[in-house]
């Protein structure tokens, strides 16, 4: 009978711990050491640049931090780290002042331990429960993020959706407001879609919808904000681009959404065209005057074969 060992592998935990103080940072060490149930790695830092350094370099699970260190204060190191989202912050202190608990921890501490009630269980306890503490925050923090996705993109096509798209909009119309400049605004419809619809099937007509997003997106700056305005209709916000430019870029996208080859569900390739309406803002305008100009002209280039692109200045 052959026997196999299993090894088992303990959780990694890299901890920092930062105390000017040898021999407090030796009393801490000795504690984590002696933790079986984990694999701990520990890194010490007794002054600023070790400190830095050892944040620099990479992965850090949890900070251990004493609240009167040289140079920068804990309280201080624990704002920065904090507001850089590394790794939950336990701060020490020697004193045990309630009023240095409170104030941490409403700088966004995980936990808080004075040095006097130190012990291997006390300081375990803490470490544990300010690990969950940062993982419930982290949590909640994806949540919150997945929540904002959803309400501001639209799902098939991963454009701003109709809301964002009109906010992005409210936003660039008061900067040219306040600080002029220029301000243009695009308006593309996909034509005949309904009927590609119709003779494609819809999986083929979601495909088309997201390789026009893409190729929008292609064709755009950085700095431009394309949504999904409803069905087969996009918004383009056009900041610091006057009415020639915007022509231009509309004639870019035109053409390279004639150009490109969809496909159908048996492989064979087809072909698409856009019709879009094209402004620029006008003194005093708000965004629903500049987007109706703009679905004005994009009726206007719909009346005139389609496939065009069409400008009310």
């Amino acid at each position: 009978m052959v026997l196999k060992v299993v090894k088992v592998e303990r959780p990694l935990l890299k901890i920092l711990v930062c105390d000017d103080d040898p021999a407090d940072r030796k009393l801490v060490r000795t504690y984590l050491m002696e933790v079986a149930d984990r694999e701990i790695v520990i890194l010490e830092a007794g002054e600023r640049a070790e400190i830095q350094k050892a944040l620099d370099r990479g992965r850090i699970d949890l900070v251990l931090i004493d609240n009167q260190m040289p140079e920068k204060s804990g309280m201080e190191w624990l704002v920065e780290i904090v507001e850089k989202q590394t790794a939950p912050v336990v701060m020490l202190t020697g004193s045990g002042s309630e009023e240095v608990a409170v104030q941490a921890l409403q700088e966004g501490a995980a936990g808080y331990l004075p040095k006097g009630s130190l012990s291997k269980e006390k300081l375990v306890e803490t470490i544990d429960a300010a690990l969950e503490k940062w993982r419930l925050m982290q949590q909640s923090r994806a949540n919150q993020e997945e929540l904002e996705r959803l309400a501001n993109f639209d799902s098939l096509t991963g454009l701003h959706n109709r809301r964002a798209i009109l906010h992005r909009l409210d936003e660039q119309l008061k900067r040219v407001k306040r600080y002029k400049g220029g301000l243009s605004l695009i308006m593309l419809d996909i034509d005949y879609f309904k009927k590609a619809n119709d003779q494609y099937g819809h999986l083929v007509g979601d495909e088309v919808l997201e390789n026009v997003a893409v190729l929008m997106q292609q064709n755009v700056r950085n700095t431009d904000s394309v949504g999904r305005y409803g069905g087969d209709e996009f918004i383009i916000v056009l900041p610091e681009t006057d009415l020639s430019s915007a022509l231009i870029v509309a004639e870019r996208l035109r053409k390279a959404i004639e150009t490109a080859e969809m496909r159908d569900s048996g492989g064979d390739t087809f072909g698409i065209t856009v019709s879009q309406g094209v402004s620029s803002y006008k003194p005093g305008e708000d965004e629903l005057a500049l987007v109706s100009r703009s679905d004005d002209a994009l009726y206007r280039a719909k009346q005139n074969g389609r496939n065009r692109v069409e400008a009310l200045p």
